[in-house]
């Protein structure tokens, strides 16, 4: 601020000082010979003071000075302004040395330069009969320049005008006339010549003036001219008559307008008008009627919004003579009549007004104010504060465009309407598909975006999900909910899609199941085509498809098509497109079925059983073949070991882990509209021999022996029989013996058999290749001719625990002629095949209790009766019973006896229950409550004896007792009670406990020790003494 401010030639300019005072200091502003009030606007509040000048110039330039005045002191602070303009007139100019032809002229500098150094000068002279001024130079950089070639005895007038960066300036000229004479020194003529005749002057004092309205204006304009000139009055292009207020005084040299009591109307361009035969001169004279501002343009309501709204007018047409200093803003309610003021200082015609309440109606009025005084307030129209718009619509085209087990993408569209405001965020909600609570998935924070990834879903669960925009002046509606879409992980694309037949009209494409069907089975699939090169996807199935192919009509011969192949599953899910098949042009080609087999398929194809067995033919045809195997006539599918690929030009058969039966003849069959092919190849598979040909008699049998006869097998395997493995195994046991490994004939004789063990007899063919397949006999008892018993009868199942069932039956009614040395009882699973014995040793009771079951397992029970002859058939099964725990309680235990009490205490014992519920009981409870009480108490919740002693009892009180018992379903009911029971001391006379072992006689060795120990009882506890004749045993 202490610098010197540089403004430009009519630019504004404001000095602000900020100050502080307290009282707050009185503020004046002063520039030397200029009254700041007129020239300048000043604004001054209690912290800061400031001037304004519009439309500088080089007079607005020089020192301005603002005083600070209160009771504590006073302060002066001066600040520095330069008009940077073109430069004023040059001062005292004047003619120096005269000769017949040619003047000097000098000059000083201008006193105000405007900002900037003047560094050249032009010059012009004028003759005095002359009107127009000729340019003499107009680079003269000194103070001083010789005019030459002038007229001897002529009479001129010489100009000069500074020029600087800024422009040139005003010019300066000669007061007198100069005569050019052959004189050496000027010659001042103390009158000018004057011609018989002259063109009016007119001698301007001002060409402005300044009044204050209601005060009068006088405008006296001085002029010259012969003859006398005619005077006439303009006022901004009309003339202006003499009224009431408005006189004119004219007289041969100046005329004189007076106008009183002048008002703003007053204000304008006053036109004098000098005429007279010589010629016309007009000057203007501009007049000021200084007054309060015209009212200002009418109020436009530039923005409205809920809490403010923007105005803007147009600056009053008539300033009153002085800028306008600032407007004074107010405001009402329309509801009540009180105008409040919002802004006294605005200092541009717009403003903002803020803190307004949102649906009230406003009416405002702006007045502008100079410093003279405020104009009249012009009024605005009412207008509500509210938002200009309103809330967006709902979003578009919403739906989940990618589904996981975990997450789900959901996006959308922009609403079509924004309500007028621009979208700051999205809201999304999202349900289960069986719920009926939205919940928010954005919580805390808008969505920028048009998408959303929702995670924190789960599995299997179907979602829907609504949108809804924000803007500035809120939430707008939600959009349609999605469909139910199921947290799944997302279907692959179909693969290898293929082109396997092309005509004029229709193309028929296979493809590939996807590898991951998203957790959902696909059930099926969408084919959709496009027309080269700019045409869009068309759906060609309009019904479900669950093939993997599918033939497309109705195509236009010779254009190109793209197709693609989309999978769908049972979730709804539906995968990406699967790879395009590029350009397809539909016409006919047709080219009849080729078959090419590698040579060595043309000989007989040998493998070795186990090994792959795999044939590959080239096939080729237009349109693609359809290709089918067979062997020895039947059709062969891809199966578990078999699989069959094939390719626009290659058919594969792989048959894994190849047995005998996979030998015989293979033909392989292609076939389109143009013809079929076929080709056929054998193949045999070397391999163990089949097993024998049954049965496997067992004759001749004894208890010691027996025949066994057989076949030779059907298959043998590509080889030689060489020998026969012939084993034998007791249905008791697991493991095979053997009874001949060279056997080469097909029948043999066992022996060393063991009486009424049942034997299983099996016989294997060997060639080179390996064992064949075993044949076995029936069960085969070795026994002698007596029979064996008859089946036990009434087989059930009496107890029955989670690890244990008790199994009774009858005996049989027959023994088969020799008693029934034992019993074998078998059991089986419900979801079993074999039978396995329960008993290791023989059984010789009615009734066998089978443990180690599987608690929850249902199982069912056989019985054999054995003699001497062996087992009998088993008896009828026992209806199928679960292995679980009894799912009742025990019964209480009977009536407790009081075997003993003290004061404080009562001892108890009883007898386990008639009834356990079935499983075995863990322990009792004990509890007891005097007899004027109605609570019971719990002594101990759970012990395994069957005596417990009750203490913490009240001395003398009467107590009952009872006892539950406990099993691991539960407690049973509570037993009955013992009858009341004091808790007292007992008084029981002594007694001896000696058994009869005691009373017999101690024989002890001499020297060696002994000790006598006598039990007795007795309440209170006897005193105990010792007693031998003649001998103290202390």
């Amino acid at each position: 601020m202490r610098k010197t401010l540089l403004v430009k030639d009519g630019s504004s300019f404001t000095l602000t000082v900020p100050f502080r005072g307290k009282p707050v200091p009185n503020v004046m502003w002063d520039k030397a010979d200029v009254d700041l009030r007129v020239r300048a606007s000043i604004h001054t509040t209690d912290t800061v003071t400031s001037i304004t000048v519009e439309q500088a110039t080089r007079d607005d330039s020089g020192k301005y000075t603002v005083t600070l005045q209160n009771v504590a002191g006073k302060v002066t602070c001066t600040l520095n302004v330069r008009v940077l303009d073109s430069p004023g007139p040059p001062c005292r100019v004047r003619v120096k040395d005269v000769t017949k032809s040619s003047a000097t002229v000098a000059w000083d500098t201008p006193e105000n330069e405007g900002g900037a150094a003047v560094t050249n000068y032009l010059v012009d002279i004028r003759e005095v009969r002359n009107k127009g001024w000729t340019r003499v130079t107009d680079s003269c950089p000194r103070l001083t320049y010789r005019v030459s070639d002038l007229q001897e005895g002529g009479v001129y007038y010489f100009r000069v005008t500074g020029e600087n960066e800024y422009g040139i300036g005003l010019p300066a000229e000669t007061k007198d006339e100069t005569n050019i004479t052959d004189k050496s020194d000027l010659k001042l003529l103390s009158k000018p010549v004057k011609d018989d005749t002259i063109e009016p002057i007119i001698d301007l004092m001002s060409n402005s003036y300044s009044v204050k309205a209601g005060d009068d204006l006088k405008i006296d304009v001085p002029f010259k001219g012969t003859p006398e000139p005619e005077v006439s009055w303009k006022k901004d292009g009309v003339e202006l008559k003499e009224t009431t207020r408005v006189t004119f005084l004219t007289s041969n040299n100046s005329s004189k307008i007076t106008i009183r009591n002048t008002t703003r109307d007053e204000s304008g361009n006053y036109e004098i008008t000098l005429t007279n035969t010589v010629g016309r001169k007009s000057a203007v004279i501009a007049v000021i009627i200084l007054d309060k501002p015209g009212p200002p343009g009418a109020v436009k309501v530039d923005e409205v919004n809920a809490d403010y709204i923007s105005l803007s007018w147009d600056r009053p047409l008539c300033d009153g003579g002085c800028p306008i200093s600032n407007y004074v803003v107010e405001k009402r309610d329309a509801t009540t009549t009180t105008w409040k003021t919002v802004s006294a200082t605005v200092a541009r015609t717009v403003i903002k007004v803020p803190r307004l309440t949102r649906g009230t109606e406003y009416q405002f009025r702006i007045a502008a104010e100079n410093r003279y005084g405020m104009s009249h307030a012009v009024e605005s129209a009412s207008v509500v504060a509210q938002y200009p718009f309103e809330t967006p619509g709902p979003p578009t085209t919403l739906h989940v465009a990618q589904a996981a087990k975990s997450f789900m993408l959901v996006t959308w569209n922009e609403p079509a309407s924004d309500g007028g405001s621009p979208i700051i965020g999205y809201h999304l909600e999202m349900k289960e598909y069986s719920s009926i609570r939205w919940t928010k998935t954005n919580r805390g924070r808008l969505i920028a975006e048009t998408e959303f990834k929702v995670n924190g879903i789960e599995e299997s669960l179907q979602y829907e999900f609504r949108v809804s925009a924000e803007n500035i002046a809120g939430i707008g509606p939600y959009s349609k909910a999605t469909e139910p879409v199921a947290a799944r992980d997302p279907c692959d694309p179909p693969a290898n899609l293929t082109v396997t037949d092309i005509t004029r009209t229709s193309i028929s494409l296979t493809w590939s199941k996807p590898e991951n069907d998203g957790g959902a089975k696909v059930t099926g699939y969408i084919v959709e085509r496009r027309e080269l090169p700019d045409g869009c996807w068309l759906k060609c199935n309009f019904t479900n498809l669950q093939e993997t192919c599918f033939d497309i009509e109705g195509l236009t011969e010779d254009i190109q098509y793209d197709f693609r192949v989309i999978a769908k599953n049972s979730a709804g899910v539906l995968s990406e497109p699967s790879q395009c098949t590029g350009a397809i042009t539909v016409k006919d080609n047709v080219v009849l079925p080729r078959i090419v087999l590698d040579d060595k398929y043309k000989k007989l194809v040998i493998v070795k059983a186990g090994d792959v067995l795999r044939i590959d033919v080239d096939i080729s045809g237009r349109p693609r073949p359809v290709i089918s195997w067979s062997k020895d006539g039947e059709r062969i599918e891809t199966k578990a070991r078999i699989k069959i690929t094939s390719t626009h030009t290659t058919t594969t058969l792989l048959v894994r882990d190849s047995i005998r039966r996979d030998s015989g003849q293979y033909t392989v069959t292609v076939q389109n509209v143009a013809g079929t092919r076929s080709l056929s190849l054998n193949c045999k598979v070397l391999d163990r021999p089949g097993p024998s040909s049954g049965p496997l008699d067992v004759t001749g049998l004894t208890a010691e022996k027996c025949t066994l006869t057989w076949g030779p097998p059907q298959e043998n395997g590509g080889a030689e029989i060489i020998r026969y493995i012939v084993e034998k195994c007791e249905t008791s046991r697991v493991t095979w013996t053997s009874v001949y490994e060279d056997m080469k004939a097909t029948t043999c004789k066992v022996t060393s058999l063991r009486k009424g063990n049942e034997y299983i007899f099996r016989v294997k063919a060997v060639n080179e290749y390996g064992e064949g397949e075993a044949l076995e006999s029936e069960p085969t008892k070795a026994t002698d001719p007596f029979t064996v018993p008859a089946a036990p009868t009434d087989v059930e199942i009496t107890s029955i625990t989670s690890e244990t069932m008790t199994i009774c039956w009858k005996r049989p009614e027959s023994d088969g002629g020799s008693s029934i040395s034992g019993y074998v009882i078998e059991k089986r699973e419900k979801s079993g095949l074999r039978w396995v014995q329960v008993n290791t040793k023989p059984v010789y009771d009615l009734r066998v209790k089978a443990s180690n079951l599987c608690e929850g397992c249902e199982y069912e029970y056989r019985v054999y009766a054995e003699n001497v002859a062996g087992l009998s058939p088993p008896s009828i099964p026992c209806k199928l019973t679960k292995a679980e725990d009894p799912q009742f309680l025990p019964s209480p235990p009977a009536k407790p006896k009081v075997l003993d009490s003290t004061k404080t205490s009562v001892t108890l014992s009883w007898n386990k229950p008639l009834f356990d519920g079935g499983a075995a009981v863990t322990g009792y409870s004990v509890e007891y409550k005097r007899t004027d009480e109605e609570d019971w108490c719990v002594s101990v919740s759970n012990t395994e004896n069957t005596e417990f002693t009750v203490v913490g009892l009240t001395s003398g009180a009467e107590y009952v007792f009872v006892v539950k018992s406990i099993n691991k379903i539960g407690v049973s009911e509570p037993s009955p009670p013992t009858d009341p029971q004091a808790a007292e001391d007992r008084e029981e006379e002594p007694q001896f406990n000696i058994s009869n072992e005691m009373r017999k006689t101690l024989l002890v060795k001499d020297g060696s020790s002994f000790t006598l120990t006598v039990p007795f009882r007795g309440k209170p506890v006897p005193n105990v003494m010792w007693d031998k004749a003649d001998v103290d045993l202390r």
